[in-house]
């Protein structure tokens, strides 16, 4: 009787560490999505203010007429659609990164001309600009460094196993592309043409 009494703590001790083990395990993925989350939050309010500065861009340099530049605008403006509609997160990556890099080579465009450089409403909103795009470049290091360790995390034993019974999903990387190495034309054809 008293050997039943002592094995019947004894699973009694195990059923509650390993009960307090899952719990503990659980918690921690709750923290770190909840963190992803709200990083992901603060990106998206960064990407709202630079899609809200576009139709300023835009009405400063259409109000100059450069015809050879309105493949660029049209490229801008249309990346800031996307970015609008996008639903899911690498959607919301994809038109993000689009915008960024149009904007990129819209600001290049902009240097070729003089007296569009020297319009104080474009360098005042070029500086908003930069300070927004900053942030947003600070809130994606620390985006992908939280959802690197997630990821990590979710893979490693026995932290996955608890991941899958709780549905635990992975979360994408906000990986961005060299503005300066993509022509935005060339990826508007593939995309219209898949």
């Amino acid at each position: 009787m008293r050997k039943l009494k002592i094995i019947a703590v004894i699973i009694l001790i195990i059923a509650g560490a390993s009960s307090f083990g899952f719990f503990s395990v659980y918690n921690k993925f709750v923290k770190l999505d909840e963190g992803i989350k709200s990083s992901w939050t603060q990106m998206e309010n960064y990407l709202h203010l630079i899609s809200k500065l576009v139709p300023r861009y835009s009405g400063i340099i259409n109000s100059y007429s450069i015809k050879d530049e309105k493949g660029i605008i049209k490229a801008v403006e249309d990346a800031r659609i996307r970015l609008i509609w996008a639903k899911t997160g690498e959607e919301k990556i994809a038109a993000a990164n689009d915008l960024l890099n149009a904007l990129a080579n819209l600001q290049g465009t902009i240097e070729i001309y003089p007296e569009i450089k020297k319009n104080q409403s474009l360098v005042k909103l070029s500086e908003e600009f930069t300070i927004v795009e900053n942030n947003l470049n600070n809130e994606k290091k620390d985006y992908n460094e939280m959802v690197k360790k997630y990821n990590q995390k979710k893979r490693l034993v026995p932290y996955n196993i608890i991941a899958f019974i709780s549905g635990f999903k992975d979360f994408p990387y906000f990986t961005s592309l060299d503005a300066g190495k993509r022509d935005p034309k060339k990826g508007q054809e593939e995309r219209l043409t898949k």
